[in-house]
């Protein structure tokens, strides 16, 4: 019932409205570019300074209907009814509000209001329909709390609030509405429930736990205390007790709202994706079905389990079918969009954010900890402190594992960090675990990999990662990459000289490669040894087409200048081409151990190792050195080329369809 048409606006006059002018347009410059995300947290900021501000809330109220953040929508339409009586849209967006939500009663108040003090509006009449609808089912939902009209009606509208309240964040008035709750009915276990969720998010675990084990002292099946004990004990590190609390959950045949989808969040958990497919499975053939589906959020975690099977098709048709929905629609919208990635940039599939796996209070933990490593600007304190707090806090040390296999980007992306900031033991299982597998990025994959073999859990070269959907075998060493210069700096006419002759040896013609090597000669007649020189004189050799001479140099500065490797690695690419491979991997194979180059050095190092792979016809080889050169060095222009001959035809067409020419045949 949620109305898209716009809340009118009614100008508000009081204090503060000059200084309030500029940032009120500013967001709606914001919402004009539809940067929603933007736009709300400008009018939230807003509204904290000015309250009550009709202009703000009805900019909020059409900000959060685009998020579709209904949660904040039905808060908006709240505010902006006290702030503006008058306002008859704010009205019956308020009621559509609480009844998108599945808070029927308030929307029945609501949309009662809304007919008895605006009859005339373009939606009284959809109201009074809704209006019935809801009337017909009052009595069965107060039936369900042990409630009637008469005695019960200001419980269940408290109930309700409450309700709200949580799902939008506000904790305390959450708290005070639950905690009276119970006052007036000290066996309603919905508002335990809600506490222990409360006291979660507010990072007293212990609290948590204790309000749920009071709920199953009423009700020793109950479907979201189960559910939410297996999460605490989870988190908390205290597998068996989740475990147990998991069977429990599992067997439990209680009535309750959104059975399906407490069980199926409990199992992601466990990341029992075969436990979730047959929850699926037992509820497409209940009748109970449409109570999972009513939020999405089941949908939601059905497909993760599907797309970590393998199961793509049919994950991607769930994620679309939630994404639609209330409630799971941004975890599934998220999902979807990470898909869009290529498949070695991808997170997806991951069933639940950050948030889910960690308390406030170890956020704000973490938090300060990074801020204060940070201030002191050292990297071995921050590794010193991210050890000692995972030795005080072992529960966290459970989730890294966890986290690199099934969470969302910044989970993942906080194991990763941390894992390598504290390598433990038990942190490079977890890293190497996570190298080995599918799931996540490929290049946050490869690191892990490194750090694994830096600390010899892995071998460095004939490992087999996942890499751009295949399994491909990688060499797993660390490179220092530099601008420092490779040979002594020269005088100011010998700079010139070089940098002309380069210039004209890139155009790749024999002429001016002729030319190159007078200006070369000129320069080494200066500076005679300049092993630079020598090498881009035989350079020149090489575009002229006397190999001869070419192979002679380069074999002499090779000698020479052990530690200069253009040379080396030119020999290398002329051995090549000449089809001289097993001396071609002599020369190069000493170089593989070498852990500093200049830039340039590691380019023309790639380059002759993914041609000594094309070679010897080991495509995937070929793919693995340039799969490490794009992580050391991703802008080098190089790397396009060997994509496009590595990636075959269809790279092609995907460029093509990206700039707009097209390819024949």
């Amino acid at each position: 019932m949620a109305s898209k048409k716009r809340t009118s606006l009614s100008k508000s006059a009081g204090f503060g409205v000059k200084s309030l002018t500029p940032e009120l347009k500013r967001a709606e410059a914001l919402m004009i570019k539809q940067k929603w995300s933007q736009a709300r947290a400008c009018l939230n900021n807003l509204n904290h300074s000015y309250p009550n501000n009709a202009d703000v809330l009805s900019h909020l109220v059409n900000v959060c209907y685009e998020l579709k953040d209904l949660h904040g929508y039905e808060r908006a339409c709240e505010m902006l009814l006290i702030a503006d009586p008058k306002n008859a849209d704010a009205a019956y967006s308020l009621a559509g509000g609480h009844y998108a939500n599945l808070h029927p009663i308030l929307a029945l108040q609501a949309f009662q209001y809304a007919v008895n003090r605006f009859p005339n509006h373009e939606k009284a009449n959809d109201a009074r329909a809704l209006i019935v609808e809801l009337d017909e089912k009052v009595d069965k939902l107060l039936a369900e709390m042990n409630l009637t009209r008469s005695d019960g009606w200001e419980i269940a509208v408290l109930h309700e609030r409450a309700q709200g309240y949580l799902n939008q964040g506000e904790f305390e008035q959450a708290k005070k509405a639950n905690q009276e709750l119970i006052r007036l009915r000290p066996d309603l276990v919905s508002s335990y429930n809600n506490l222990s969720l409360i006291s979660f998010t507010q990072g007293d675990l212990a609290e948590a736990i204790g309000y749920c084990q009071k709920v199953l002292e009423i009700q020793p099946d109950n479907i979201h205390a189960l559910s939410n004990l297996t999460r605490y004990y989870f988190l908390n590190g205290d597998i068996e007790q989740a475990f147990i609390n998991c069977e429990k959950l599992k067997n439990s045949q209680a009535e309750g709202w959104d059975v399906w989808t407490k069980k199926a969040e409990a199992l992601s958990y466990f990341g029992d994706d075969e436990g979730i497919l047959q929850l699926f499975e037992q509820a497409s053939s209940s009748d109970k079905l449409q109570y999972a589906s009513l939020t999405g959020l089941f949908s939601h975690l059905v497909a993760v389990a599907m797309a970590r099977n393998g199961r793509d098709y049919e994950a991607r048709k769930l994620w679309l079918q939630a994404s639609e929905d209330t409630q799971g629609s941004e975890l599934a919208q998220a999902n979807l969009e990470d898909l869009k990635k290529p498949i070695g940039q991808r997170h997806a599939p991951w069933a639940l954010p950050f948030g889910c796996w960690v308390t406030k209070s170890t956020m704000e933990h973490l938090s300060d900890l990074v801020n204060s490593s940070s201030k002191k600007k050292s990297e071995q304190y921050l590794v010193t402190s991210s050890k000692d707090y995972f030795d005080k806090n072992p529960h966290i040390s459970h989730l890294i594992p966890i986290l690199l296999d099934r969470g969302d980007p910044q989970g993942r992306e906080f194991a990763f960090r941390f894992a390598s900031f504290a390598p433990s033991e038990e942190m490079l299982a977890a890293l190497r675990d996570f190298a080995i597998s599918q799931r996540g990025p490929d290049a946050m994959r490869n690191q892990a990999a490194i750090t694994v073999a830096e600390a010899g859990l892995l071998p460095e070269s004939g490992v087999k990662l996942w890499l751009r959907g295949e399994w491909q075998e990688v060499n797993l060493i660390s490179y220092e990459l530099h601008e420092e210069p490779t040979v002594t700096t020269h005088s100011r006419q010998v700079k010139i000289l070089g940098a002309k002759a380069v210039s004209l040896m890139k155009t790749g013609e024999v002429e001016k490669a002729v030319e190159a090597e007078k200006i070369l000669q000129k320069a080494l007649e200066i500076e005679p040894d300049a092993p630079d020189l020598l090498n881009n004189l035989a350079g020149t050799y090489q575009v002229q087409g006397r190999t001869e001479e070419a192979y002679k140099l380069l074999s002499y500065l090779s000698s020479k200048y052990p530690d200069y490797l253009f040379p080396i690695m030119s020999l290398a690419r002329l051995k090549i081409s000449d089809g001289e491979i097993a001396e071609a991997e002599a020369l190069l194979k000493p170089l593989i151990s070498r852990k500093r180059f200049h830039f340039s050095e590691f380019g023309n190092f790639c380059n002759a190792q993914i041609e000594l792979f094309m070679a010897k016809k080991e495509n995937s080889g070929a793919r693995s050195w340039l799969q490490m050169w794009e992580n050391f060095d991703p802008e080098n222009p190089e790397l396009l080329r060997w994509k496009i001959k590595l990636g075959g035809k269809n790279l092609l067409n995907k460029l093509s369809r990206m700039s707009g020419w097209g390819l024949g045949g």
